[in-house]
């Protein structure tokens, strides 16, 4: 897959979910109509779906399944690209909702279940919930 030029920032994605700066809500919004369109074309990162997630949650303590249903909404944009299968991220919201663990742990299970990986942690507990295959270092 060719990338597209330009990566979108986590505050885009914020504003337009929160509509809390009026201004910069409506730039995010006018921006992501062409982005669902397939008009414009961006990047979002791991690093940038887990940034939302966790203010969503944890600074603005928007519940789980009220994020998992926005932002999959918004990883199905047609100019949405991901380096990724968008198939990770959307399980990963809908295992987010389910579970009390951290989007990050839920997106590692995830990429190790699909890839038939391993991960090395500490963390037994969480990813044994999961049922993917972890170990010690």
């Amino acid at each position: 897959m060719k990338l597209p030029k330009k990566i979108i920032d986590a505050n885009v994605i914020l504003r337009f979910f929160l509509a809390d700066v009026e201004s910069q809500f409506l730039q995010a919004k006018s921006f992501l109509q062409l982005i669902e369109l397939g008009e414009e074309d961006v990047l979002m990162t791991e690093v940038i779906f887990a940034e939302v997630v966790w203010v969503l949650s944890k600074v603005y303590n928007i519940p789980r399944t009220e994020i998992t249903e926005k932002f999959s909404s918004l990883i199905n944009y047609e100019g949405i690209k991901t380096i990724l299968n968008k198939d990770i991220f959307l399980e990963s919201l809908r295992l987010y909702a389910m579970h009390s663990m951290d989007i990050q742990d839920i997106f590692l299970a995830v990429l190790s279940k699909s890839k038939d990986l391993s991960i090395v942690t500490f963390d037994k507990k969480d990813f044994k919930k999961l049922g993917c295959s972890f170990n010690e270092p």
